[in-house]
């Protein structure tokens, strides 16, 4: 009895020890915080919690930690009239959360150090109340990619599948460097000599592999203007010109209201609606002016690529993006005409039009699963992010959030970004991006400025980010390395997340050995 009666005693303290240590509560009344009201209630832990009514409120924690690792951050809160959103970050890396009702919630999977950590909650929508926050040791192991070989285009054209086999065999090696272009008057063909490209070269001394492109005047209200035909014929002859200096072209396009009773884009600067175009029964009302319209749009759009299909040129296509913002027309009424918006876009320039020279992206937000248009409608998924000036954060939070969200199927990218995430924190944090690309630096932009000119020398000679230097010989010299997934019977192979067998472990980064993922730092 007295044996079985201490090893209890011995398994009890051991559990709540362990729990002590693995999970860690803070609470929001003994944080520093500005502008806040310190509201007293028996209801939340500790009898207190901390009231945000203001803009410019901030809570901040500060929590010693005993080891370095990765912890699971916990919110306690407490919504006030309504569902409410916030930022968490930690040591400057960041994250939203929605705040619903009273209760706790799961922020993310941070990075800490040991000793010292700063933990910094901000308003997005103001009423609300934080309780406390939780910390806890995160000792999950993340689960591999598992990312197809192919385009999701099975007729996809020969240049399109080069495209996207340079993006599968890259992702996770190496990030791919973008820029995004504005204003076209500096626009003669050579797309080195573009303003925004060639910031990028006076910046750091090479130029960016992939380039960025907008179809924003090729349809709606000004379409057969002379500027607006002027400014489309630039993009595709720089289009063409990037890609036979081996880059690669990305198009978005902020469509203009195909009803065309505006020439806007934004939601609050017109009325267009997805649903005007549809039946009661949901189906597309065919005979519509506007589904016509929209249409036509569509097959504007195609045509340009089909264009440089016919040229040999591949593209990247961001379609509708940042739809679950809301602020553009195409997510004013949520995610289900959305998605049926973009069915309709792929299948009317895929099977309709015969378009097989795009790699396909679907731009998403961190929480957008109800937002998912079918992982066979796209190959890459992708986020936009303005950190502040100079904040090089790798973004890792939302690189997992967004592997979780596509089951790691997908490539992932950020196609619009302020500041180019710094190539060491990619690979220490485990979030290496396909591809990253600043906003244009023209028409006022200055993107290209929220960078150092150290950080961007830094960055676009490292041998693990890719630039247009590198992609000199071409795409016609470009072999499709053939890849072989074996079977791991050796437990002394060395793997990558893809299931690619390496020579030798990677100087940094995430491999496989003996069936476990591991960590190389040095």
């Amino acid at each position: 009895m007295k044996r079985t009666t201490l090893s209890l005693i011995f398994l009890f303290c051991t559990t709540i020890c362990g729990f002590a240590q693995a999970s860690t509560k803070l609470e929001a009344e003994k944080a520093t915080y500005v502008n806040c009201t310190l509201i007293s209630d028996n209801k939340y832990s500790g009898g207190k919690a901390l009231e945000i009514t203001e803009e410019n409120a901030k809570i901040t924690f500060t929590y010693n930690n005993s080891e370095k690792g990765k912890f699971a951050v916990y919110v306690g809160y407490d919504g006030l009239y309504g569902d409410k959103m916030a930022n968490l970050a930690v040591n400057g890396n960041g994250s939203s959360f929605t705040i619903k009702g009273q209760g706790e919630t799961t922020v993310g999977i941070f990075f800490m150090n040991k000793g010292s950590n700063t933990i910094v909650i901000t308003p997005s929508w103001t009423w609300f109340r934080i309780d406390y926050i939780r910390i806890e040791k995160d000792n999950s192991i993340s689960f591999p990619f598992d990312i197809s070989s192919s385009p999701v285009d099975p007729q996809a054209a020969e240049c399109a599948k080069k495209v996207y086999s340079f993006l599968f065999n890259n992702f996770g090696k190496k990030t791919i460097s973008g820029m995004m272009t504005g204003d076209m008057s500096s626009a003669n063909g050579n797309v080195t000599e573009h303003d925004d490209v060639k910031t990028v070269y006076q910046a750091s001394g090479k130029y960016p592999a992939l380039v960025g492109f907008d179809f924003m005047n090729t349809t709606g209200a000004y379409e057969n203007e002379d500027w607006a035909k002027s400014y489309t014929n630039d993009v595709i002859e720089l289009a063409k010109d990037t890609w036979q200096r081996g880059g690669i072209p990305v198009f978005t396009w902020h469509w203009r209201d195909p009803s065309r009773n505006t020439g806007e884009f934004y939601t609050d600067k017109c009325n267009m609606k997805i649903t005007n175009a549809l039946k009661t029964d949901g189906s597309w009302n065919t005979s519509s002016t506007l589904y016509q319209n929209i249409i036509k749009d569509i097959d504007a759009i195609a045509d340009h690529f089909l264009t440089l299909q016919n040229a040999g040129v591949a593209c990247i296509f961001r379609p509708l993006h940042e739809s679950s913002g809301g602020w553009f027309w195409w997510g004013r009424e949520g995610a289900e005409p959305f998605k049926k918006l973009y069915h309709l876009l792929y299948d009317e320039m895929v099977n309709v039009k015969g378009v097989h020279n795009v790699i396909w992206v679907w731009n998403a937000g961190e929480y957008d699963q109800d937002w998912n248009p079918g992982e066979t409608y796209y190959d890459v998924v992708s986020a936009d992010i303005y950190n502040k000036a100079y904040d090089y954060s790798s973004n890792y939070v939302l690189f997992d959030k967004l592997k979780v969200l596509t089951g790691g199927k997908k490539i992932l990218a950020l196609s619009e970004n302020g500041p180019i995430p710094d190539i060491d924190k990619e690979f220490d944090e485990e979030a290496v991006w396909s591809w990253w690309m600043p906003w244009y630096h023209t028409w006022g932009g200055g993107y290209v400025n929220q960078t150092s000119k150290e950080e961007w020398t830094k960055c676009m000679n490292d041998e693990r980010v890719v630039t247009l230097e590198d992609l000199s010989a071409g795409w016609d010299a470009y072999t499709d390395i053939k890849i072989r997934k074996v079977e791991r019977q050796n437990s002394q192979a060395i793997y990558d997340l893809q299931g690619r067998q390496l020579s030798e472990i990677p100087r940094k980064g995430l491999y496989i050995r003996g069936g476990k993922i591991m960590y190389h730092t040095k």
